[in-house]
């Protein structure tokens, strides 16, 4: 599928599209289960209203920069990380990955703080967590634009800590759930993510390839 096809995809509200695609490296997934484009809010999905507005340009633009697989859920109708059996998830399965990143948006409690949660679903996986929060400290202070941005990967701090997540909690891959807050998504309800929500995945994506290269 072409670049601006995909790009038509995530700016449309409606109707619910599943975006698959196969890049080189299958050893690392990036998905997205909840996308909208900026100024859409909800979804249309009663097990999950809230959706995570514009994290399908920055899921892409992520696997781009990682020359891995990618698969996006727009407006879709059901909760598609929340259970194996989706095609969502079970395509995640197909492809065998050593490591999920999913990204999400919160709009709720630290909402308006400059924080970025991130969760790899328990407790016992917390070394991993703080790993990749700690990295993603240590490069944004050398960037004027990321400098003020908070990081947190312990999971007894975490608001949003993924325990329901299905694709999160599955031990055959390293999952990574990353909340992402409005500034780096949409702010100001812009239909595409600011630039500096695309300079955090360039970091995003120099933190993974260091830890796991």
């Amino acid at each position: 599928m072409s670049k601006i096809k995909i790009e038509s995809l995530l700016a449309a509200s409606k109707p619910s599209v599943l975006i698959i695609e196969h890049r080189r490296r299958e050893n690392i997934v990036v998905g997205v289960p909840h996308h909208a484009p900026g100024g859409t809010d909800t979804l249309p999905c009663p097990e999950h209203r809230a959706s995570d507005e514009n994290t399908g340009y920055l899921g892409y633009f992520l696997a781009e920069k990682l020359n891995c697989c990618s698969i996006i859920a727009c407006n879709y109708t059901t909760d598609v990380n929340k259970c194996l059996h989706s095609d969502y998830s079970m395509q995640i399965a197909k492809w065998r990955p050593a490591i999920l990143v999913e990204i999400h948006g919160h709009a709720g409690g630290i909402a308006n703080q400059k924080v970025i949660e991130i969760s790899c679903g328990s407790e016992a996986r917390n070394e991993l967590s703080v790993g990749l929060a700690r990295k993603l400290g240590t490069l944004f202070s050398k960037s004027r634009q990321l400098k003020n941005i908070s990081v947190i990967g312990d999971f007894r701090r975490l608001h949003f800590q993924a325990t329901k997540s299905a694709t999160i909690t599955d031990h055959r891959w390293i999952p990574y759930h990353l909340e992402l807050p409005p500034m780096l998504r949409n702010k100001g309800a812009t239909k595409k993510p600011p630039k500096v929500g695309f300079m955090f995945c360039e970091t995003l994506a120099k933190a993974l390839t260091e830890i796991h290269n």
